[in-house]
């Protein structure tokens, strides 16, 4: 005798109580590293009150430009991800993939200027606190742009393909709430590297 029973999912909604498990998965993943972005920001100001000079003697804090330009690129990306998910909840597939690719462009122009910015400090990670600490911020967010493109790819091709509408649509929810993440990350590590320096 087959004891299953069977839920009819027909009427849920991608914003109902019970989410996807996909949903709560990425949820708690942002969670997660978000505690690893506090405790990068915790760690430079506790390095930064222990070192004599802030940067070391002799090494400017990084110029401003680049990083603001990217700050720029990737508040757009979040606002053109919107527009991707407001294109699919009206069926209108050009304004997703529209959307969806407007977004890699602007992550993939970033992660081409932060490469560029990183071959340009004038310090190595092992030469003290400051360059580890830069390196390894730096670092952990242009690991994270390349996975957020990475994955938007493919929803991408999925998109273009054909496979999304407004009643299947569980991928690019749970994309663009990484892509949230991942962008506005940027925000507290852009006002850490960039003016704590030259404030504080």
């Amino acid at each position: 005798m087959d004891t299953r029973s069977t839920v009819d999912v027909a009427g849920f909604s991608r914003f109902a109580a019970n989410r996807h498990p996909l949903w709560w998965g990425v949820l708690w993943l942002i969670m997660i590293e978000l505690t690893v972005v506090s405790a990068f920001i915790v760690s430079y100001f506790y390095l930064m009150r222990s070192a004599e000079a802030w940067p070391p003697a002799g090494i400017e804090p990084p110029p401003l430009l680049w990083p603001s330009v990217n700050l720029a690129l990737l508040l757009a990306s979040m606002v053109t991800m919107w527009w991707a998910s407001w294109g699919l909840n009206r069926d209108n597939r050009a304004v997703l993939i529209a959307g969806l690719s407007l977004s890699l462009l602007f992550h993939c122009t970033v992660l081409a200027l932060r490469w560029r910015e990183m071959q340009l400090f004038g310090f190595k990670w092992s030469d003290h606190a400051y360059g580890s600490i830069v390196w390894t911020i730096t670092g952990f967010h242009f690991t994270h742009i390349a996975s957020a493109i990475v994955g938007t790819a493919v929803v991408l091709v999925l998109a273009i393909r054909g496979y999304f509408n407004p009643e299947r649509q569980l991928a690019v929810v749970v994309d663009t709430l990484y892509w949230y993440f991942v962008s506005a990350a940027w925000v507290p590590f852009y006002l850490t590297l960039y003016w704590a320096p030259r404030l504080l």
